[in-house]
Formats: structure tokens, C-alpha cells, sequence
């Protein structure tokens, strides 16, 4: 009997803790939604909105969620919107009572944003950088958090003026690990470190200015491998309409890419400097189409050879290899009104681009190798090389031209030079080594019956006059030495309104017409 008065005894004492621990808990359940209700409110500065439907809070798991959550950022000083965001629902999972008990960081398990969907609105907002000060009435505190993610987000940035998007990305699904904020990180251009992430995304969209825009299909980043499908750079005109827009001469692009990778990605600051690294990237059957209107006032402004564009980068670029695969090329000019537009083009292009860089202490030049069709059937190498850091631009420029048909470009030539070409071109070689300034170099060819027409005005019939002249001084192909080559030398002056390309044409033109009407012979 004893033994089971003891029992009850015991058994009401655990009943009784029980219920006191219940209460006890419901009450802590209670105070700890109504103080995060009190944080979120009295914490939130003046020039943030928040608002949500719904907070549940679970002192056991140590999470917080809250659903229907509309955020509204201000500008401080003038109080104009500058971002607003919706969610379904944010929720905090795994706080970690013990290193906010007995250390001194605030540690979350995860965070997940649940179909966020943000839009910023472009404005003249100055950014203010405050230093982090410690306080001797509290500790710096250290933010740690296991897994941030974003669900099925969207975001958008609109124009200063309208509502139209200057930038949008659909369907972001980010993950990052291991991520850590304190008063060391805050410092810090990134104010957080991190570890693995992975980023994918649905359709995004990039306004380039007033005449281009930018869209990809999807992208994605994992194990520091980035991935774009789809791109595509073209104009927002068509090639009349863009022309009665333009002021002064600007080119029709049609850029079209079904993928691109990025492999060993790293990116980050130094200093105040961005800088993006890569081992490799991929370009895969890249299709480009560039149209010219020159009848367009031209663009006067100096074009600075790519040496220079590198070197003068505002981010830090450091990519050891480019590889591009199965490559066209469409490039057209219209002269004259009423004509047919000129156009070369290149198929079949590969390429390797080596050390494109402009990190400091890189030495290394940046070394090219092309190989295309001309004209679908002509085969052609390019060689070409440069230092990013001689501050002159010197490069040194190869290529090799095969069993070229001069009829093929006939096109181009009666609407850019108005002539005409005959013969076939069995090789021609040439070299070039230049600066921003002046070029030379040397050429050889070998040819057969090499002869031009020089059209009229109107370009429907052949001026026999100027013909006749230009052919007297024009060799056949027939005086070549013992291996069947003529020679010629090579001289040209950059003109720094135009493109590297032009500059490289003025050489080739220049070897050509030396080769051509010249003794032939070496020096």
C-alpha cells in the first residue's frame, strides 16, 4: 500500500512538472511571437515599410515564419520608393539558443525567401558607407547562416522614368552556404563570406541603351561552373528604322549563342577593385551579324584597339583560355542607296584565345588563332598577338588565305570599291607587326589570272578607261619566281576614328595592291 501511495506520489509530482512546464513553455511561446512582433516593429528604421499576414514562432525548432510579407525601401533623405518586395512567405529555421547563450553569435540553420518578387527603381540615390563602431556597453556581434536560399524569385529594375524594365530575371533559385557577417566582413566591398552556392534561373533580360538588348533563356552556376543558354544581342530596330534613329553611324547586330560556360569561376574584390577569374571558357556555335548604313553621318569618336580596352577595364580580368566552335560571321555594308549591301562572310570559324587578362603582374601576351571559310569555301588562319601592358599597343598580325575565288566577293567590292575581281587566288600570306599608329609588314600570293573592272557611277556597266589603265599595272600572276609566289610590301596608317578590323583591312589592301602592281620580286 505503501509502495503505491509512493507511485502516486511520484507519478502527480512528474504530472505536476509537466503542466508547470507546458504552461511555463506557453507562456515563453507567447512572449517570444509577442517579442518578435515588438523587434520587428521598433527595430525597423523610419525608411523601411514592413509588412506581413501572419508570424508563427517555434521556440522548440527555434523558427520564425512569416507569410504574405510586403517590404518598401526609401529613399532617407527624400523618401522616395527605391525597392519594393513581395513574398509568400520568409521563414527562419534552426537558432541556435546555445552560441547566443554562452557565445557571441547570432546562427540561424536556414533561411528561405519563398517566391520573392522585388523591383527596384532606378534614381539619383547616393550610396553612404559607414564604418562599423563598437560599442563598450555591447558586443560585435557575428551573423552565421547555414543555408540562405531564394525560391522561385523574380526581380526586376525599372527605368528612372516609365515603368519599363531596364533589367529582369525569372525564376532565381539561389543557394548559399556557410555564410558569415561580421564587423571585419562589413568592411568588406561583399560584407559577408561564404561557401558553396548555386544559382539557376529562368528568362533574363538586359536593356544595353538606347538601340540593343540582351536576353538569355536560363542561366546557371554550380560547383563554380556558370552556364548561359540562349543568348541573344540584337538590335531593337530593324535595319531601316534603326538607320532614320541614328545621328551618327552605329552598327545593326544580330548576335545569337545557344551556350557558353564559364568553368573554375572565382570572382571578388581587391581592394576596391571587382575581379572576375576563369579557366576556360566555351563559346558554342556563336552566330554574328553586323550590318553598316554608311549612307549615316560617321561616328568621329577615337576607337581604342582592344590592347587598350583591356588595360583600361574597370574590373579585374583574368581568363587563361576562349574557345569558340563552329563560329559565322556575316558582315555587310550598304554604300549607296538603291544597291545591294556588300557582305563577307566567315563560316566554319574556330578559335582559341589565349591569357585575356589585364591582372597586375601578368606578363603573358594575349594570343589569337582563328581558322574559317571565306566566303563558304576559301580556307583562312589568323595568328595575332599583343601585350595588354605596352602602353603603345604594338601587336603582330599573320594570316594565311587558300584557294580563294575572287568572283565571291565580287559583291562587296562593287558596292564598297565599285570594282570587280577575276582570277583565283591560290595562297597568300602576310605578315603584319603595328601599333596605334602605323603598321608594316611584308606579303606573298600566289594567283592566276588576276584582273579588275572598274564600274561606273551608277555601277551597271564597266568603265573600260580606268579598267584598261589599272590592268597595265596590274600583274597576272604570270612573273613569279621559281616556287610560284610574288611579293610585296606592306605599309599602312591607323586611322584612330576606326575599328582594329578597318585598320587590318587598310594592311591587307595595302599587300595586296604592293603585290599585285609591283617588281614582284623579294627584298
Amino acid at each position: 500500500m505503501a509502495n503505491f501511495k509512493l507511485k502516486n506520489r511520484i507519478f502527480g509530482i512528474i504530472v505536476l512538472t509537466f503542466v508547470i512546464m507546458l504552461g511555463l513553455f506557453t507562456i515563453l511561446q507567447y512572449r517570444a511571437k509577442s517579442y518578435v512582433e515588438n523587434f520587428l516593429s521598433q527595430k525597423t528604421p523610419d525608411h523601411i515599410r514592413l509588412t506581413y499576414d501572419q508570424i508563427k514562432v517555434n521556440l522548440l525548432s527555434g523558427s520564425i515564419r512569416l507569410t504574405d510579407v510586403a517590404l518598401v525601401l526609401s529613399d532617407k533623405k527624400s523618401d522616395v520608393r527605391q525597392m519594393e518586395t513581395n513574398m509568400e512567405a520568409v521563414a527562419i529555421k534552426g537558432l541556435g539558443y546555445y552560441q547566443i547563450l554562452f557565445g557571441n553569435t547570432i546562427s540561424f540553420h536556414e533561411v528561405q525567401f519563398l517566391k520573392p518578387s522585388a523591383v527596384y527603381y532606378q534614381g539619383d540615390y547616393k550610396t553612404e558607407r559607414h564604418q562599423v563602431k563598437s560599442s563598450d556597453n555591447s558586443k560585435d556581434r557575428t551573423l552565421s547562416i547555414g543555408l540562405l536560399s531564394i525560391v522561385d524569385g523574380e526581380f526586376r529594375i525599372l527605368e528612372k522614368e516609365g515603368d519599363s524594365s531596364v533589367f529582369s530575371m525569372q525564376n532565381m533559385n539561389i543557394s548559399i552556404n556557410d555564410i558569415k557577417l561580421d564587423k571585419e566582413s562589413m568592411a568588406q566591398k561583399i560584407p559577408f563570406s561564404f561557401g558553396d552556392y548555386e544559382l539557376g534561373t529562368g528568362r533574363v533580360y538586359v536593356d544595353l541603351g538606347p538601340y540593343e538588348a540582351l536576353t538569355l533563356n536560363g542561366t546557371s552556376i554550380k560547383n563554380k561552373e556558370l552556364i548561359f543558354n540562349n543568348l541573344s544581342l540584337k538590335s531593337k530596330y530593324n535595319r531601316i528604322d534603326l538607320s532614320k534613329k541614328l545621328a551618327k553611324e552605329h552598327d545593326h547586330i544580330g548576335l545569337e549563342i545557344p551556350a557558353i560556360s564559364l568553368r573554375d569561376m572565382d570572382f571578388g574584390f581587391n581592394s576596391e577593385r571587382f575581379y572576375l577569374r576563369t579557366n576556360l571558357v566555351s563559346i558554342q556555335n556563336p552566330k554574328l551579324e553586323i550590318y553598316r548604313d554608311k549612307l549615316v553621318p560617321d561616328d568621329w569618336e577615337e576607337k581604342k584597339l582592344y590592347s587598350r580596352m583591356l588595360r583600361e577595364l574597370p574590373i579585374e580580368l583574368d581568363i587563361s583560355e576562349i574557345g569558340i566552335s563552329d563560329g559565322y560571321i556575316g558582315y555587310s555594308e550598304l554604300v549607296k542607296r538603291g544597291t545591294v549591301p556588300g557582305e563577307i562572310v566567315f563560316t566554319k570559324m574556330e578559335a582559341t584565345i589565349k591569357n585575356v587578362s589585364n591582372s597586375p603582374g601578368n606578363d603573358k601576351k594575349t594570343e589569337i588563332k582563328a581558322m574559317a571559310q571565306l566566303m563558304k569555301d576559301a580556307p583562312i588562319e589568323l595568328n595575332w598577338s599583343f601585350d595588354t601592358n605596352k602602353e603603345n599597343d604594338a601587336f603582330l598580325v599573320s594570316g594565311v588565305v587558300k584557294n580563294f575565288k575572287s568572283a565571291s566577293i565580287n559583291q562587296f567590292l562593287r558596292s564598297n570599291l565599285r570594282t570587280e575581281a577575276e582570277g583565283d587566288v591560290q595562297e597568300l600570306y602576310f605578315t603584319v607587326s603595328g601599333d596605334a599608329i602605323s603598321s608594316s609588314g611584308d606579303m606573298k600570293m600566289s594567283y592566276e589570272d588576276f584582273r579588275f573592272k572598274v564600274l561606273t557611277k551608277d555601277r551597271m556597266g564597266v568603265n573600260k578607261l580606268l579598267t584598261f589603265v589599272g590592268n597595265i599595272f596590274t600583274n597576272d600572276g604570270s612573273k613569279t619566281d621559281n616556287m610560284g609566289y610574288r611579293y610585296g610590301e606592306i605599309y599602312a596608317e591607323r586611322d584612330s576614328t576606326k575599328s582594329f578590323f578597318n585598320y587590318l583591312w587598310l594592311n591587307v589592301m595595302d599587300g595586296i595592291v604592293s603585290t599585285l602592281t609591283g617588281d614582284g620580286k623579294k627584298d
